[in-house]
């Protein structure tokens, strides 16, 4: 920490990044010869991924956009514990893979951009996945209002692309399934009417910023190909998730990053926020990983589901729990830059549609 504190700031990200991809290193415990499910992985019979009633092979292949993100690369690890799923990562050509640490070797890497709609088409062909879980994007609400261009493009027609890509092969079609990777900034404006009340998935979507706008948008298109030409996307809208490996841009984690950066010495001792008084249902992706590859089997084409927790945190808590953790004493301070144009002050989801479906109970 010393040392780093020496160093300029670019200096000391490199030297960050070079510490991470020593941790992903040090981490991999899986030979890489496991990629593709060789003789070489750990010993698991070829008779456990046939099914003992009809004969027939139950491998599966499975794809992966956004893996290299807290929720993709959770999905990841539960995939791969599965020894019957070969598992496909979207991810681009510099993509920082610390997320993944520990599973590389049991994982294949396939480079391209869903921007991309011809090396999308490639990808899709090449692979041809059995099941499909898009979650990659750009996927910071913040982001939104500063590039809205961007946002609408990726996450709209970066959808649009892989849609297509399985539209044009003919037998995925009929039985690859799509877990598409919605949002609770979908209800918007909805949330302030509904008052805190747990807000259903028939509640209206009035999306209050760019971000929310385009995955309502890519959430459209994907049931439109459902209707149109039976491709079977199932819509998880997703309330907000925390886990090791999320974006800063996340008040738990920012407000986590500050006090890591203060107790090293890179950071005076104040802790800049926004609003504290909004309260938001957090679920840890831990928890909720294996529900979403279960929605994905037993959803129904074509509808959404809600997946949070039901449970309420107030971002003050958030903050007061963090700095509980805190070794140094430090103050805090409010940052305007750090308001949102628009802020729902209540976001709760209803998942009874997911557990009535699932069975499972959030953790």
């Amino acid at each position: 920490a010393a040392i780093l504190g020496m160093l300029n700031p670019m200096l000391q990200q490199g030297l960050l990044l070079l510490a991470g991809a020593c941790v992903i290193l040090s981490e991999e415990t899986v030979p890489a010869a496991c990629i593709g499910g060789s003789a070489s992985c750990p010993a698991v019979e070829e008779q456990s991924c046939i099914d003992s009633g009809d004969g027939k092979p139950l491998r599966r292949k499975a794809f992966i956009t956004g893996v290299t993100g807290m929720i993709g690369s959770f999905i990841a690890r539960e995939l791969v514990r599965d020894p019957c799923v070969e598992v496909f990562g979207l991810v681009r050509w510099r993509s920082n893979l610390r997320n993944l640490g520990g599973i590389l070797g049991r994982i294949r890497l396939v480079h391209g951009d869903l921007s991309d709609a011809f090396r999308m088409r490639d990808i899709i062909r090449e692979v041809l996945p059995d099941r499909i879980y898009h979650f990659g994007g750009q996927a910071i609400n913040n982001v939104g209002f500063d590039s809205p261009q961007y946002t609408l493009q990726v996450n709209i027609i970066g959808t649009l692309n892989l849609l297509e890509a399985v539209r044009e092969v003919e037998d995925l079609r009929r039985q690859c399934k799509i877990l598409l990777a919605g949002s609770s900034t979908e209800y918007g404006q909805t949330a302030d009417h509904w008052g805190g009340t747990p807000i259903p998935e028939t509640a209206p979507l009035l999306p209050v910023s760019p971000y929310g706008v385009s995955k309502v948008s890519a959430e459209m298109l994907a049931r439109q190909y459902f209707l149109a030409y039976g491709i079977q996307a199932i819509i998880a809208r997703i309330f907000i998730h925390v886990a090791p490996g999320g974006t800063e841009h996340l008040a738990i984690q920012e407000f986590s990053r500050q006090v890591a950066m203060i107790e090293q010495g890179l950071q005076a001792p104040v802790i800049r926020h926004g609003n504290l008084e909004t309260s938001r249902d957090m679920t840890d992706i831990r928890d909720s990983a294996p529900v979403m590859v279960a929605l994905l089997e037993k959803g129904e084409p074509g509808e959404a589901y809600n997946v949070g927790s039901n449970i309420l945190y107030v971002t003050k808590l958030i903050l007061d729990l963090i700095l509980e953790q805190c070794t140094v004493r430090v103050r805090t301070e409010v940052d305007p830059s750090r308001f949102r144009k628009y802020d729902e002050k209540i976001l709760r989801a209803n998942i009874s549609k997911l557990t009535g479906l699932t069975g499972w109970v959030p953790n």
